[in-house]
């Protein structure tokens, strides 16, 4: 089970989520195939030197690193490409915007 920290506006919520989560070598062949491909395209991002585990809650793919579903360490999309453009255009971002500030 994964734990996942969502923000909205005015408040942040804790949600506790059922996920299976693999490996990309442990995907069925065509995904892992697609996801190499994407992964050969985009060499040098977050993505293709991280190789993030991959998962669905529902319809939503995810792709993240560590045992917590994270902003700047998680991407979510429609398939297994849109999660991994969401986390490579997302990886990072709350050290990015913090500026140096203390975290939260």
């Amino acid at each position: 089970m994964l734990l996942g920290l969502f923000k909205s506006k005015n408040q942040s919520t804790h949600v506790s989520l059922s996920v299976t989560s693999l490996a990309i070598e442990e995907l069925p062949r065509a995904i892992k195939e697609d996801i190499e491909e994407f992964l050969e395209n985009h060499p040098g991002s977050p993505a293709a030197r991280l190789r993030p585990r991959m998962g669905m809650v529902g319809d939503i793919w995810l792709a993240f690193i560590g045992s917590k579903l994270r902003t700047g360490a998680t991407g979510l999309g429609h398939t297994p490409r849109d999660a991994l453009k969401d986390f490579n255009r997302h990886f990072m971002e709350p050290i990015a915007s913090s500026n140096g500030s203390e975290p939260d």
